[in-house]
């Protein structure tokens, strides 16, 4: 056995995998047809089969009990290159098919007779096939109907298509809706934060239009009406020239105008504003202006202000008792302070254009990670985000320490106002305080416990070693002295302020710290061991922590509270979880007796007081609605139907309308113990959501009518139901007369409107059981229900149209005159398929617009064919 490959496999297979089908659920419709296929053929197997790489999957069977086999021994592969029926009257003299284990073991094959299946007329995806255990040759009819079946088959193949593209379009309308509701806020935000209002002057009009914002900054009510006089009569007289150059320029030379002008509102303030515009075009001529209008007050206020106050910041940077260095990326310094010099026992004049290399002087910090000690000043030229509360060591070449030195450096923002690019370095003397310090540290080193002491501003200043190991922070963190949150971010992300997000549980315990009081409490490390933490602040700044392990004290007191607490809590979390969820939830014993629930199941029910109680049986409930009117139906059944399926383990889903309109889903799950958790959910706005998306994706946006998808299937239906129901119906494929002209003179506004127009009469001259498509730009179709041919009716309806649409139409103001040509078929059963019918009034359409238009013509095949126009032969 081997593969029996088609030219187009892997086209064929692609078909097959975007159908979506393989492995999806059977269905009564496609057991129905391969039950009627053995029948006509009076053979015990049927099926409906999937070719798909490796194995054949049946979508129906009658006569076997499995769901498919290996596509090696598969016959339907063979069916696949048939262009009609393929038939086998004996296996066993096939020389294809002669060892085949389905012929030679089970099911025994002797005889095959098969459809292939394809949805494109190109791509054969599977076969409808009748098998016998012993030779045979089929009928002439027999033959026939297996060709009728398959299209049959078909039909429901291209039914279960159209539900996967109805699913991926209703996919994709809700992203796109979502998107376009994300976007639409995002606008209103930019809008209502950014202070900018908008114009727009019709040039044709001279109407000036203001937005809200506009209004806002001329100090004029919304209902203000502005026009071109007095908007520039808005500004200072001095700028009334300067914006109404602005302006005729921008026209003349088709370009935008940007300015900021001096303006007067109506209360009198005066202000400063951005005026931005430009004109729009159309046809090589300016329709309107358009711009943007901002109140730039402040800003202007504070530019005036930074230059009254650069005179002052010279005088102040002059006076200041800290150093303070401009350095390039390069390290040489472009600017220093008195101050600066002095600490670095130089002059002003000595210092400016030199390297900080190549001074008498070195300023060495410790790095802290790799303890390498490095020049300070050479750091912060290179990589200034390193350097910040550094404590440096000033020395002299060959002498002892002299000074110590607070550095910090920040890096000048490139491709600012001034151009500038390179590094602001601060220094303090701090000798004294790094002495004081140093005698601190020889008091904590000898603490018995733990001891951190934090700058007024929660820098680690100092601390001794019990303290890095009772907090268990890494040596090379402490040697890094940084602010406080960074330790007690470490601390939760390690889990010692429980769960939760870490910046947030750092900010709690921050915020328990304050200049003025002491306190004391006792934390759980991840580690296990329990620590009692006391605050104390200093009188000139700072604060002391220190923590004493209670680890021995706290395991006893855990011991004894624990039972109690594991009891509180999942008591309190059971009531949270409840009195939090969106859904009303009900819980049932193995009796049918309410035993828990929360508000939400009342409020969604509308229950009155005193109603629900513990202990009720649900049986009492529903009879408590149904006496009200808020339940349909029989109480006993309900109830025992209910029972039944949860006693069978089943999770019960149902979906109902409450008499108060709203849409209520709810879901019944039993429980090991036999009762039952009901959640109910009120899920009206989805449901209304579900039905617009559905509508929409069956719709014309322009004219409300069906669109090519509708009209596709309900054509699809109406063959179908000819084919198996033997009803009949037509269809009507129309052309609109003289619409280009329309279009073309008038602008797509009255065209669109005119479509809408021809639509609603559409409507009035057919029955509420046909349907109206537009199904392209001027074209639509209608499918007439029952009937058969040569309806006299058929022919009415078609004068209607005809003489509806020769009646002149009023769109804005103008007398709009056009035709319509119409082209009919009839949908009976003896049609091969939807593009046979269409292509019998497509050609009947021709004909009438070969004859003159406006008229209309039923399609019969051999025969000559006349045109009636106007409604009358």
């Amino acid at each position: 056995m081997r593969l029996h490959l088609v030219e187009n496999e892997q086209e064929r297979l692609d078909a097959l995998h975007a159908l979506q089908i393989v492995g999806s659920e059977r269905l009564p419709e496609y057991d129905a047809v391969v039950e009627a296929v053995a029948a006509i053929f009076d053979c015990p197997i049927a099926l409906i089969s999937l070719v798909d790489e490796r194995d054949q999957w049946f979508k129906a069977a009658c006569g076997v009990d499995i769901e498919g086999t290996s596509r090696e021994v598969s016959i339907c592969q063979h069916a696949l290159s048939a262009d009609d029926l393929f038939v086998v009257p004996d296996t066993l003299s096939d020389e294809r098919f002669c060892d085949n284990p389905l012929v030679m073991g089970e099911p025994n094959i002797r005889f095959y007779a098969g459809c292939p299946l394809s949805l494109d007329g190109k791509n054969r995806l599977g076969a409808l096939c009748v098998i016998d255990q012993r030779p045979r040759k089929p009928a002439r009819q027999q033959l026939h109907q297996l060709r009728r079946m398959g299209r049959v088959v078909e039909g429901l193949l291209k039914s279960h298509q159209a539900n996967v593209e109805k699913e991926a379009a209703l996919a994709r309308a809700e992203a796109e809706h979502e998107e376009a509701v994300g976007k639409g806020r995002l606008l209103e935000e930019i809008a209502a934060v950014s202070g900018v209002g908008g114009w727009e002057l019709c040039m044709n009009s001279q109407k000036l239009t203001w937005t809200r914002k506009t209004h806002e900054i001329h100090d004029v009510s919304d209902d203000y009406v502005p026009n071109v006089e007095t908007a520039i009569d808005f500004y200072a007289p001095e700028a009334r020239g300067p914006i109404t150059r602005a302006v005729a320029r921008g026209i003349e030379q088709g370009r935008g105008w940007d300015a900021e002008l001096p303006l007067v509102t109506a209360k009198g303030r005066q202000i400063w504003v951005r005026a931005v515009g430009r004109p729009i075009e159309k046809d090589g001529e300016t329709i309107k202006l358009v711009g943007a209008f901002q109140d730039v007050t402040e800003r202007k206020q504070v530019e005036q202000a930074v230059r009254e106050s650069e005179a002052a910041h010279r005088t102040t940077l002059e006076t200041l008792s800290e150093g303070v260095l401009v350095l390039t990326r390069s390290g040489v310094i472009q600017s220093c302070n008195p101050a600066g010099a002095k600490l670095l026992d130089s002059t002003t004049e000595r210092l400016v254009g030199r390297n900080v290399k190549d001074l008498t002087v070195a300023v060495i910090c410790d790095l802290g990670v790799t303890h390498q000690e490095v020049n300070t000043l050479e750091l912060a030229a290179e990589d200034p985000l390193l350097v910040c509360d550094a404590t440096a060591e000033l020395k002299h070449s060959g002498k002892a320490a002299s000074r110590w030195l607070r550095v910090n450096a920040r890096p000048i923002a490139q491709g600012g106002e001034y151009a500038l690019d390179g590094v602001v370095v601060s220094l303090t003397d701090i000798t004294e305080t790094k002495r004081q310090a140093n005698t601190l540290q020889v008091i904590f080193d000898n603490f018995p416990g733990g001891v951190a002491h934090y700058s007024d501003n929660f820098q680690l200043a100092s601390y001794n070693d019990e303290f890095g190991k009772l907090l268990g922070y890494p040596t090379d963190m402490l040697r890094q002295k940084l602010h406080i949150l960074d330790y007690l971010k470490f601390s939760a992300e390690r889990g010692d302020y429980g769960p939760g997000d870490p910046e947030e549980l750092a900010l709690e315990k921050f915020r328990l710290n304050s200049p003025t009081k002491a306190y004391s409490y006792e934390r759980h490390n991840a580690d296990g061991r329990y620590l009692e933490v006391r605050y104390t602040p200093l009188p000139a700044g700072g604060s002391i922590f220190n923590f004493f392990d209670i680890t021995e004290r706290k395991e006893m007191e855990q011991t004894l509270a624990e039972s109690e607490r594991l009891a509180r809590d999942r008591l309190a979390e059971l009531e949270a979880v409840l009195g939090n969820m969106r859904q009303g939830v009900s819980v049932f014993d193995k009796d049918g007796k309410l035993i828990l629930w929360n508000q939400q199941y009342l409020d969604i029910f509308r229950k009155p007081y005193g109603e629900v109680r513990e202990g009720v049986s649900l049986i009492d409930l529903l009879r408590a609605e149904k006496a009200r009117g808020d339940f349909d139906g029989d109480v006993e059944e309900h109830y025992n139907a209910l029972y039944e399926k949860l006693s069978r383990g089943e999770v019960v889903r149902t979906k109902f309308t409450h008499p108060d309109g709203k849409v209520i889903g709810v879901v019944h799950a039993p429980l090991p113990d036999g009762g039952w958790i009901g959640t109910h959910e009120d899920i009206t706005l989805r449901e209304e959501a579900a039905a617009r998306i559905t509508h929409a994706a069956h719709h014309d946006d322009l004219t409300g009518l069906a669109n090519r998808a509708l009209f596709t299937a309900r054509l699809q239906e109406a063959l179908l139901d000819a084919q198996m129901q033997g009803t009949g119906g037509h269809l009507l494929l129309l052309d609109l007369d003289r619409f280009k002209p329309v279009n073309d003179t008038f602008g797509h506004d009255v065209g669109d409107e005119l479509l809408c127009q021809v639509a609603q009469r559409f409507k009035e001259c057919v029955r509420a059981t046909d349907l109206v498509a537009r199904i392209g730009g001027d074209e639509f179709a209608i499918i007439l229900q029952g009937g058969g041919p040569g309806e006299p009716w058929v022919t009415e309806i078609a004068e209607r149209l005809v003489a509806a649409l020769n009646q002149p139409f009023d769109v804005f103001a103008h007398k709009v005159s056009i035709g319509i040509s119409i082209g009919i078929s009839y949908i009976g059963a003896d049609a091969a398929s939807i593009e046979s019918l269409q292509k019998k009034a497509d050609i009947a359409l021709y004909e009438v617009k070969q004859n003159g238009r406006n008229g209309f013509r039923f399609y019969e095949a051999g025969r000559a064919h006349k045109v009636i126009r106007g409604g009358a032969a």
